[in-house]
């Protein structure tokens, strides 16, 4: 016969198995769900990032446009309404020139970077008309044409939201003589 004595603990080895055995299922879940949600995160960056550098993309092929015709004589200014943060986090926008073949398109790489994350996003665009190479934080952007050198560039800078796009001919003056 068992004694009332080796029932109890019987019944406490089990209880604390059973404890042992959900914190450890719990855990295991806790890791595994952890780096799920950073993994999620981390796409969501990139996502956002994408569409960022798209936008900027744009902005650039707008003032490249517009400075292609008359470029000497003519002031160009487009403002991009770029989110000053991506998932929570303020960003930065790197623009390198990347070589180009002779007689093609300059081609640039703009690289926007996160500050806490691992993530970038680079997307190389084309412009007839040269970038300058340099960095700004992410919100209002400016790309203005540059005609103060040998060659009109253009330049991305931090923006003002007030003075989104202009556009200004050359002067009377200039028209007659």
């Amino acid at each position: 016969m068992t004694s009332s004595c080796d029932r109890a603990v019987s019944i406490t080895v089990n209880y604390v198995i059973a404890l042992g055995i959900t914190a450890v299922l719990i855990s295991g879940l806790l890791v595994g769900a952890g780096g799920y949600v950073e993994n999620q995160r981390e796409q969501v960056v990139r996502e956002e990032l994408d569409v960022v550098a798209e936008q900027l993309a744009a902005g650039i092929a707008d003032a490249d446009r517009l400075s292609e015709s008359q470029a000497r004589s003519r002031s160009v200014r487009v403002g991009v309404d770029l989110p000053e943060r991506v998932a929570g986090e303020s960003y930065r926008i790197y623009v390198r020139q990347v070589s180009d073949p002779a007689d093609q398109p300059a081609r640039h790489e703009l690289t926007l970077r996160p500050s806490r994350s691992d993530v970038s996003v680079t997307l190389t665009v084309s412009t007839t008309v040269g970038i300058e190479d340099g960095s700004v934080t992410g919100g209002w952007t400016a790309v203005r044409l540059d005609t103060s050198g040998p060659d009109p560039t253009l330049v991305v800078a931090d923006g003002d939201a007030e003075a989104s796009l202009s556009l200004t001919g050359p002067t009377e003056g200039a028209l007659e003589g």
